[in-house]
């Protein structure tokens, strides 16, 4: 499928994979992350054989024109990509983070777009520790919307359709993930299962109530349908939020 369109580049998604020429685009290295990789994210995690081989999903990172080098100095720009298929009661999804704290003393923040499907994002805030969860939402998510992580949120993405879901994202080059909370609780707060229901992950001690937000196609001028990247390009002080966050610029 060509993804100009909704990503601003000459690439084009496969079965697994994106299709670009290498002299028109760089991408710094492809992380693929297999049921193996992501087991531990999962109440369900005894898989054998062929089963933990499979391909849940993989990032490309530090995408970029080859021309547009000098302009990705201090901030990324990824593409993952996550495959369709059911792990027990689980559908495939992301392994869950936080991220890194910036120089301001807050986490980095992060800007997804979906450039081909569907996604859901479910986003986490927690309280006293990890396992007393003080506010989590969820954002349905279709191609050209953006979703925003604030600093304070961790985040996991799902894929309950059945077709992968290509998805763009922008954050501070210098941002970390942080998995071993969301690995300590076998994932999220909340799993996804079928029929749009969910329930709660009882390796958590206090989860909230969970909320349906709509995605934040306006955060910051931002404009439905104009893909990320292209926004970075022309408009890159609308990012500045990434690379020194404070809670006050998010609203969720």
């Amino acid at each position: 499928m060509e993804l100009r369109e909704s990503t601003g580049l000459p690439i084009s998604s496969e079965e697994t994979t994106l299709r670009y020429s290498e002299s028109e685009i760089s991408v710094k290295d492809v992380l693929i992350h297999k049921v193996e990789d992501i087991s531990n994210f999962l109440l369900e995690n005894e898989w054998e054989g062929k089963e933990k081989d499979k391909e849940v999903f993989r990032i490309y990172r530090g995408v970029k024109k080859v021309e547009d080098k000098s302009l990705w100095d201090v901030m990324r720009f990824d593409f993952l990509i996550i495959q369709a298929g059911k792990l027990g009661d689980e559908y495939y999804k992301t392994s869950g983070y936080y991220r890194s704290f910036a120089g301001t003393g807050y986490r980095f923040s992060e800007i997804y777009q979906v450039v081909e499907g569907y996604s859901e994002f479910l986003l986490q805030q927690f309280g006293e520790t990890h396992e007393k969860i003080k506010d989590a939402v969820m954002i349905r998510a279709q191609k050209f919307d953006v979703i925003v992580v604030p600093p304070s949120f961790g985040v996991s993405i799902i894929n309950p359709s059945d077709q992968k879901t290509v998805l763009a994202r922008i954050r501070a080059d210098d941002a970390k993930e942080i998995k071993d909370d969301y690995e300590r609780t076998k994932g999220d707060s909340y799993i996804r299962r079928d029929e749009g229901k969910w329930m709660y992950n009882e390796n958590y001690h206090e989860i909230p109530n969970l909320r349906l937000e709509p995605p934040q196609n306006k955060w910051r001028s931002l404009k439905r349908g104009i893909p990320i990247y292209s926004i970075y390009v022309y408009k890159p002080r609308i990012f500045a939020p990434l690379l020194k966050p404070d809670p006050a610029d998010y609203v969720i």
